[in-house]
């Protein structure tokens, strides 16, 4: 079944179909942060990647509950958008050398993959209220807002450490990594 393929007949289609996107989307993420800290030489930037991956096992969670509330079978569809993502990504650090350059874009990257998966949580759960489903709803709000939570604090860390280290400027500031719910 893909996206706005003959198969997706209903609202319920395209939600399962986007809840399966979803969880292929957070083990993506899970996976690929694990690879990206291997990569950091900023403590702080490695202690946050972290973080979003220990998130991201109970966002996980929560989506297989949202599928058996639903009575549909957690099934992982790939994602395109965050493969596109994390592929360019990777080309990317391929391509640099400093590694204080390579940070920011790490920073980058993830703050990119935050704000696509807090938009299709958003409208997940415009989909859930719209079929009656609010219970589902609140199970993936947690989700919605560490992903958010997520995008900001890459790019305040961006901001105030990372964007300045890259220009040799220092940038050691404090930075408040508030990643997980």
């Amino acid at each position: 079944m893909g996206l706005l393929s003959k198969d997706i007949r209903s609202l319920d289609d395209l939600l399962v179909q986007g809840l399966g996107e979803l969880l292929y989307t957070e083990r993506r993420i899970a996976k690929t942060l694990a690879i990206m800290a291997g990569k950091t030489s900023d403590a702080v930037l490695c202690r946050a990647l972290d973080g979003c991956a220990s998130a991201g096992a109970a966002n996980v969670i929560q989506i297989e509950q949202v599928c058996q509330r639903r009575d549909c079978r957690p099934r992982a569809a790939e994602s395109p958008a965050i493969d596109g993502i994390f592929i360019s990504a990777e080309e990317l650090s391929g391509e640099i050398d400093d590694c204080r350059v390579l940070d920011t874009a790490v920073a980058g990257a993830v703050q990119s993959a935050a704000a696509y998966a807090s938009g299709r949580y958003a409208t997940l759960m415009g989909w859930l209220d719209a079929v009656g489903r609010p219970d589902c709803t609140r199970l993936l709000q947690p989700g919605l807002v560490q992903h958010q939570r997520t995008a900001e604090t890459m790019r305040q860390l961006a901001e105030n450490r990372l964007n300045p280290r890259a220009l040799g400027k220092g940038g050691q500031g404090p930075v408040a990594v508030a990643i997980a719910s």
